[in-house]
């Protein structure tokens, strides 16, 4: 049976130019290699948070599917350039067997998604949703959210394939509300490159050892604070996630700030707006801020652990086989440390310990059996979720759980009665 093949919809996976032409091979022109303060804004307008790549590039990384026949798209970006949701819809339907939705925090108050529900509402493709996930707690009733949110998570209930959600408080939130298709799969970034992720272990020398930290510098807090004290005594760099533009802009678009080639930011360029920014002296070594996954990957290779607070850029440490501790101060970030039992920490809890300290408090052997066993679970499960739509995770062998895969494969809705009797 063929492949299938499959549209990914998320905010731009790459700093990329908005698709606005023929639907297959949507990906469009590279970003531009000068760094000129102009530049700096279209490519952070199309990722914000690059963490936002990791999210967008999971599951094109590891479905079995027509790779010559499929692509990624931003839905309301086509919206916004003035096709109509039924024209969405027809062109899809010529195109696509399979409509994958990858999500982050969009439940919550302050985040109206009415425009893709339009979109949503008039599909007729197959689709799943995976790692949608609430911001903070909510009380028990959708009036909370925006209208054009309460109709989206509606029809996620109604017409997705797989409703997948990020976690267990999110599940649990959306079945009190009535929606009870929700299932918890967690982010599918995890799953990107299991062996990595099965292969980390605790450092070896943790007062020696070099750190990779993120954060969120250009908004003074208490949260921003306590990170950079935790790597007074911490040879450690620095990546940036979204706060170049602020730090590009304060340098009135000098060009010498960031290498585009190598992901360096000129710490001597940095470091000072920085520092104005938060009062306090800055730590880091070296910054850095990368617009592409891999190059993010292999430098991250070199440290020995992560300790941030930012959620994904830990993944990306991760990914590359180094352990993480992941810092959280809110209920996204904790969700998805405890559904995959990694190690993490509440900022409130972090007193006046150094990094190394944490690494030895939190990156023990302990800590890491605990997270291989129950990876493995969440891996099983969501490659079980997957084959009970015929979907199959290209995946090395090794780490594939799931043997058996239902004989039905995603296929237009006009052969769909073809494959009734293999029920």
């Amino acid at each position: 049976m063929r492949l299938p093949r499959v549209l990914f919809t998320r905010l731009p996976t790459d700093t990329r130019y908005p698709f606005a032409g023929q639907l297959p091979f949507s990906d469009s022109m590279p970003r531009p290699a000068r760094t000129s303060l102009r530049n700096i804004e279209t490519n952070v307008s199309l990722t914000e948070n690059t963490g936002n790549m990791l999210i967008g590039e999971s599951l094109g990384r590891i479905l079995e599917l027509d790779r010559l026949r499929s692509c990624r798209l931003n839905l309301t970006r086509l919206l916004a350039l003035g096709w109509s949701a039924e024209h969405i819809r027809d062109e899809i339907h010529k195109h696509f067997d399979l409509v994958v939705f990858l999500m982050a925090n969009a439940i919550r108050e302050d985040f109206d998604l009415g425009d893709l529900a339009d979109a949503v509402s008039a599909l007729e493709t197959d689709f799943m949703v995976f790692g949608i996930g609430m911001q903070d707690s909510l009380p028990p009733t959708l009036s909370t959210l925006p209208e054009g949110s309460q109709r989206l998570l509606h029809l996620f209930d109604k017409k997705a394939l797989i409703f997948g959600v990020r976690g267990k408080e999110t599940e649990n939130w959306l079945h009190k509300v009535g929606l009870n298709r929700a299932k918890a799969l967690g982010c599918p970034s995890l799953y990107v490159y299991p062996q990595n992720l099965l292969a980390v272990a605790p450092p070896s020398e943790s007062s020696t050892a070099t750190a990779i930290a993120s954060g969120h510098l250009t908004n003074p807090s208490p949260r921003s604070r306590k990170l950079i004290s935790l790597f007074r005594d911490t040879k450690s760099h620095y990546i940036m996630q979204d706060e170049l533009l602020a730090v590009a802009r304060a340098c009135k678009g000098d060009e010498r700030l960031y290498n585009d080639a190598t992901g360096r930011v000129r710490t001597e360029l940095c470091k000072p707006v920085l520092e104005r920014i938060l009062g306090s002296k800055i730590p880091f070594d070296n910054f850095w801020y990368f617009q592409n996954l891999d190059a993010w990957r292999v430098f991250c290779a070199q440290a020995d652990f992560y300790l941030g607070d930012r959620f994904h850029g830990g993944i990306v440490a991760m990914q590359a086989g180094i352990p993480s501790i992941f810092i959280w101060n809110d209920q996204r970030a904790r969700e998805l440390t405890d559904f995959f039992a990694l190690p993490n920490i509440c900022v409130s809890d972090i007193g006046d310990a150094q990094a190394h300290d944490l690494a030895d408090h939190l990156l023990t052997t302990q800590a890491f059996t605990e997270f291989r066993a129950t990876y493995r679970q969440r891996l099983a499960i969501f490659e079980r979720t997957l084959g009970e739509h015929g979907i199959r995770m290209d995946i090395d062998s090794r780490y594939s759980t799931s043997k058996k895969y239902n004989m039905r494969q995603i296929v237009p809705k006009a052969y769909q009665k073809l494959f009734r009797g293999f029920h």
